[in-house]
């Protein structure tokens, strides 16, 4: 098809219209030839580019992986430092542990009677336990009597002291 043109060209045109027509079409050939050329050289480079990008996440994951291992590690020691040093304070301070007991006779009266508290849970109609650190059981009735008020319906049911 591209001779028929050519030729046809050459007779209506004449020989110089017909070779410009050619060098057009080198030109043009040429042009997406180095267009391929520059694509696939950026296929290329590309991919090499998303090599070392893979590389370097795999790098950043390690180091994250490791620096969480290490952090974690950190908050173990910190929280045993804490463990001992609250064990050495109440050791120094005299203070012991105490569980106690406590309920609320007001949940109780109303779960009796098949209705809800209107400000607390159900769950203090059963024994509740806490755990506090005092120096003395009268102490520990002192701050719990504080904390849940036997005018509010708090009942301590028992204290002891956590043997350890």
């Amino acid at each position: 098809m591209t001779s028929f043109w050519l030729i046809l060209g050459a007779l209506v045109i004449g020989l110089p219209g017909a070779a410009f027509i050619v060098l057009q079409m080198i030109n043009q050939h040429k042009r997406q030839v180095m267009a391929y050329e520059w694509s696939a050289q950026e296929v290329v480079r590309r991919g090499q580019r998303l090599d070392e990008m893979e590389k370097l996440t795999r790098g950043a994951q390690h180091k994250i992986a490791e620096l969480t291992r290490q952090k974690i590690e950190l908050e173990a020691q910190v929280a045993k430092l804490e463990k001992m040093a609250a064990e050495q304070v109440a050791k120094e301070t005299n203070t012991k542990t105490f569980s106690i007991g406590i309920y609320n006779q007001e949940v109780r009266r109303a779960h009796m009677m098949g209705e809800k508290h209107r400000q607390l849970d159900d769950k203090w109609g059963e024994i509740n336990y806490v755990e506090l650190q005092a120096t003395s059981d009268d102490e520990v009735r002192r701050v719990i009597m504080r904390k849940f008020p036997p005018e509010r319906g708090f009942v301590i049911e028992s204290v002891q002291e956590v043997r350890k």
